[in-house]
């Protein structure tokens, strides 16, 4: 299969392009050629959006799209928030256009994330499923707002005809990237700690169940629509801690009050940290996909089983 994946330099399109390379043509899009040379092997061509008019539109019969500024990168001031909507709402505009002028209607892969759902408060809060009402014209907090504005630039797509599937990640769990990397460091020196009551859920996947997720959608193009990629056993803050903690054989009795989040972090800590979703995989599970790390427990033994430090 000749594929196009955008923002493969990212922590998700590492791996994706790793798993997808020994069996397809892959080309890579991003904004520095020397960053991306640097990054891939030989083997993998490369192109800048700059010369992305050039390419033939025809010959790619699937285009992931996982470009996204990071969440979690910095304080949400109205020009970082502006930032995280543009790099996901920006690329899916140029790369359709790109498509529709070329008469292309490849299978289109576009990254979302669960937040599109909105926040919920605590770990009583019943579970969303890619069923759950959705409110497209209010979207109810900013991680919505992302997740709407993020869906809602793929109508072009839609209205060309194009089949198009929308993944929507949880938090993606792999040691040394992600959050398990902004974790790693307080848990190992035992100062990891319970968020405000720890109630809030946390909606999370392991990388290799990210991956085959992605694989097998891959390989059935007519499944479209929305996907959830997370495990199908979300958890609270305090298990997620306390999980991570004993995995790492380190204590955990240290609680940071929400005040102090929300003081440090403002919306941001609030939205990330404080507040979560409950959500789950339905429909790859209807459709018989096997989650190789269904529990937390599973997951962290997995990228953790070697021990040592840092």
């Amino acid at each position: 299969m000749n594929l196009l994946i955008v923002g493969a330099s990212g922590f998700i399109g590492s791996e994706l392009v790793k798993a997808l390379q020994p069996h397809h043509q892959i080309t890579v899009l991003g904004r520095d050629m020397s960053a991306l040379q640097k990054k891939f092997s030989k083997e993998i061509h490369k192109v800048t959006w700059d010369n992305l008019s050039q390419l033939n539109a025809a010959n790619f019969e699937a285009i992931i799209n996982l470009c996204g500024y990071n969440i979690a990168q910095s304080r949400w001031s109205d020009s970082i928030k502006k930032k995280l909507i543009d790099s996901r709402v920006n690329t899916n505009k140029e790369l359709i256009n790109w498509l529709i002028s070329q008469e292309a209607k490849p299978h289109f892969i576009c990254a979302n994330a669960v937040g599109i759902y909105g926040l919920q408060s605590n770990e009583c809060s019943p579970p969303l499923d890619e069923k759950s009402t959705i409110n497209f014209e209010y979207p109810i907090d900013f991680l919505s707002e992302i997740g709407v504005a993020w869906q809602n630039s793929l109508l072009p797509a839609l209205d060309y005809g194009m089949p198009v599937t929308t993944t929507r990640f949880g938090v993606v769990l792999k040691r040394g990237a992600g959050m398990l990397k902004k974790l790693e460091l307080s848990f190992y020196l035992g100062m990891g700690s319970v968020l405000g009551d720890g109630k809030q859920v946390v909606s999370w996947v392991h990388i290799q169940d990210v991956i085959q997720s992605i694989l097998f959608l891959l390989n059935n193009p007519q499944l479209t629509g929305a996907f959830n990629i997370t495990s199908p056993n979300p958890v609270s803050q305090r298990e997620f801690a306390h999980t991570f903690a004993h995995t790492i054989k380190r204590p955990l009795f240290l609680r940071v009050p929400r005040l102090i989040i929300k003081m440090l972090l403002g919306e941001m800590g609030e939205c990330l940290l404080l507040k979560g979703q409950r959500v789950v995989p339905t429909r790859l599970q209807e459709l018989g996909y096997k989650f190789k790390y269904p529990t937390l427990s599973e997951a962290l033994k997995q990228e953790y089983k070697k021990g040592g430090g840092l």
